[in-house]
């Protein structure tokens, strides 16, 4: 019974990391504007990219990723049920008419949303599937809880995230007990 109690535990608060790391990686599903700061900016219209290069830095709310490089994926587009001038293309992201579908951080990524921190080397987010995925010593902390593996993907509409080890690294989980007289939020 004691294991019982243990295992339900194990996974509840599981769960719990997987909420918080949710919270932790939604940049792009707020209304809010974002900023982004970085050494230098390559927009490409036709490819529909834009890279952030050097220290970037994205604000949106009270949530910020910290990377070496953000790529920014976006699909081209007018205002709703206006066409493109004859001989002109559709808005681009930069003409504020672009609506991302995926957004890769790379090297050093670090998003933090309050008491919720979420590293790796890699991280993709896809819009339309509200998915994503950390990659490369993929650690995820709420306060003093943690949740690390090789790779942790975290389905943000499903409340759900799954931790994967490799060959001879398993996934590891630590929990710290609630201090007494202190209530969880």
């Amino acid at each position: 019974m004691r294991r019982v109690a243990s295992a339900a535990l194990l996974v509840i608060t599981i769960l719990a990391l997987a909420a918080a790391a949710r919270a932790a990686t939604m940049p792009m599903a707020s209304d809010q504007p974002i900023h982004v700061v970085a050494d230098r900016l390559e927009v490409d219209n036709k490819a529909q990219v834009a890279h952030f290069i050097g220290a970037v830095k994205a604000t949106q709310g009270d949530v910020t990723i910290t990377c070496d490089r953000l790529e920014v994926y976006y699909d081209r587009q007018n205002a709703p049920g206006q066409p493109a001038p004859q001989g002109e293309a559709a808005a681009g992201i930069m003409d504020g008419g672009g609506k991302v579908r995926k957004v890769v951080a790379l090297g050093h990524v670090k998003i933090v949303q309050k008491d919720r921190v979420a590293v790796g080397r890699k991280a993709t987010y896809w819009a339309g599937g509200r998915k994503m995925l950390l990659e490369g010593k993929a650690t995820v902390w709420r306060g003093r809880n943690q949740v690390s593996g090789d790779k942790i993907t975290l389905y943000l509409d499903q409340d759900r995230a799954v931790v994967h080890g490799r060959p001879g690294k398993r996934v590891a989980v630590t929990i710290a007990p609630a201090a007494k007289g202190k209530k969880k939020k």
